[in-house]
């Protein structure tokens, strides 16, 4: 008779999938490596926003899937401070409340709901998803080993998204995402003692973090995709795309960014006349005003997100604030498409101009290389193909999932 495989859970902020955002991915990558080395459990506790889709990647891998509601059931003090009209004395009584947004959605009957669910199982290892679900850790009695997949660092996001609102002027705006930046700082810093083990997608973020909180052990592990067999190309030599989730504060920003400075110099300028698609989740109707900015099409979320990927000439990606790494350029080479960003975007990758992709920071020069591209197919191509050839070595999902599995089934070996 066999020993018994090991017990793990994995509390997640969004269901795991293979496809579809960056978030799910992400998720999708661990739970696969821990069904490989445990019997897992999974629970998934939205507080970003709905789970989105049904637990398919879970089923498939034999993973029991519970979805916690949170949707309205946030901390009373945080649901009461939020109704402050003054967006000013708001943001005050946020800096004063002392946690997260997100970690407002685990309120106390949330967590006790959690507790009386998966308190009292013994586990031999407990994978945190992400860092604002870290006081997931005060409703189990014992969690066994933790570790916790920052993914990003996130305290750097909210400071650059707090920049871009002082920009604009939007002081009240501005206070509330360097108050989020002070709180999961607080937060990483309280569970730091428990956590063994923590993941970081890119070295950068890695750095950061762990200058921040010397105490924490911290590897890397890169985002991956699966890749598609036969990444083919159809466009019409002038259609860009922009993919990403837009309850993503820097994914707005950077569609508004790029429609207001940049779309009408590559629309007056473009030897064709161009067209740009904004595809993802959330992409609510208020998102830009399309009427304003001819040529732009927001089409929201679609069933296939390779078809958006073969009809595109290019891939954008102008993000002005954001850490971790951005899977959606990983996507984006993984189907062929050449790729312009911002230095932010690319930042923690090892896609590099002019090898893989063209980089460009403001208004001027980022039109003027997206006109580049758009002018030089032959340029396009041979960009495109080292970017694909990078992604299949380094970002391969079936590679990625291998490895972190042995590195999960040695943290349970001790």
């Amino acid at each position: 008779m066999g020993l018994a495989r090991p017990r793990a859970l994995h509390i997640a902020p969004a269901m795991p999938a293979r496809g579809g955002n960056g978030l799910a991915m992400r998720q999708g990558l661990f739970l696969e490596a821990l069904s490989r080395v445990c019997d897992a459990e999974l629970v998934v506790l939205p507080v970003a926003g709905p789970a989105g889709i049904a637990p398919t990647l879970a089923a498939e891998l034999g993973v029991p899937a519970t979805i916690a509601p949170v949707a309205g059931r946030r901390d009373t003090q945080f649901e009461l401070l939020s109704r402050i009209k003054d967006p000013a004395a708001r943001a005050a009584a946020f800096a004063a409340y002392g946690r997260s947004s997100l970690a407002a959605g685990l309120s106390l009957p949330v967590l006790a709901e959690l507790r009386q669910r998966f308190g009292a199982h013994r586990y031999d290892l407990v994978h945190i998803g992400r860092s604002y679900l870290a006081d997931t850790l005060t409703a189990l009695e014992t969690p066994g080993a933790v570790t916790l997949d920052f993914d990003e660092d996130e305290q750097t996001s909210y400071r650059e998204i707090a920049a871009g609102h002082r920009q604009a002027s939007r002081h009240a705006a501005a206070a509330w995402a360097e108050a989020e930046a002070t709180a999961i700082s607080a937060l990483i810093r309280h569970h730091a003692s428990r956590v063994e083990l923590g993941f970081v997608a890119g070295a950068p973020d890695a750095a950061a973090i762990g200058a921040r909180h010397p105490g924490l052990r911290l590897e890397i592990v890169g985002n991956a995709i699966a890749m598609p067999p036969h990444p083919r190309h159809d466009d019409d030599g002038a259609t860009l795309l922009f993919v990403g989730s837009f309850g993503y504060a820097p994914n707005v920003d950077a569609v508004r960014w790029f429609a207001e400075a940049i779309w009408p110099t590559v629309r007056a300028t473009a030897s064709r006349p161009p067209r740009l698609l904004i595809v993802g989740r959330d992409a609510a109707p208020d998102l830009l005003k399309t009427a304003d900015h001819p040529g732009i099409e927001v089409l929201g979320e679609i069933g296939d997100i390779a078809d958006a990927y073969r009809r595109a000439t290019l891939v954008i990606a102008p993000l002005r604030a954001g850490a971790g790494t951005r899977l959606k350029l990983i996507e984006a080479a993984a189907h062929g498409v050449p790729i312009v960003a911002t230095g932010l975007a690319a930042r923690g990758l090892e896609l590099k101009a002019p090898d893989h992709l063209w980089l460009a920071d403001d208004p001027a020069a980022f039109a003027a290389v997206v006109l580049e591209a758009l002018d030089r197919p032959a340029e396009r191509a041979g960009r495109a193909a080292l970017a694909l050839e990078l992604v299949r070595t380094r970002h391969d999902r079936d590679i990625a999932v291998d490895q972190l599995a042995c590195r999960l089934a040695a943290i349970l070996a001790r």
